[in-house]
C-alpha cells in the first residue's frame, strides 16, 4: 500500500475514532443519568431497565470499535495495516474502504465466525 492511500486511511480511522469517542461520552452520560435512585414499579420499570439494556449495549460496542480503530493506528504506525493478522495475505482495498478497522481478510473473518 503506498503512502497517500495509507494517510488517507490514517486519517479515515482518526475521523471515526474522534467522532465515535464524542458519541461514546454521550451514552455513558446517558447511561448514568438513566439509573435513577427512585423506587420505580410496573411498566415504568420495566421500560427504564429497557433503555438501560440498550445504552449499556450501545456503550460496550462503542469500546469495542474503540479497540479495533487504536489497534489498525498502530498497525499503520508498525507497517502492517492491511495485512491479514490470521493469513498475513493482503486485505483488499474495497474491504479496508468498507471498514478500515479491520484486521482479517474475508475468508479468516469468516473461519473466526465459524469458531
Amino acid at each position: 500500500m503506498d503512502s497517500k492511500t495509507l494517510q488517507q486511511f490514517k486519517s479515515k480511522l482518526e475521523a471515526e475514532r474522534d467522532s465515535l469517542l464524542k458519541a461514546h461520552g454521550q451514552h455513558e452520560q446517558d447511561l448514568r443519568a438513566s439509573h435513577t435512585g427512585e423506587d420505580i414499579a410496573g411498566p415504568d420499570r420495566a421500560a427504564e431497565l429497557d433503555d438501560e439494556t440498550v445504552e449499556a449495549h450501545i456503550v460496550e460496542s462503542e469500546e469495542r470499535l474503540l479497540e479495533k480503530i487504536a489497534h489498525a493506528l498502530e498497525r499503520i504506525e508498525e507497517g502492517s495495516y492491511g495485512i491479514c493478522e490470521g493469513c498475513d495475505a493482503e486485505i483488499p482495498l474495497a474491504r479496508l474502504e468498507a471498514k478500515p478497522s479491520v484486521s482479517l481478510c474475508i475468508d479468516c473473518q469468516e473461519q473466526k465466525e465459524a469458531g
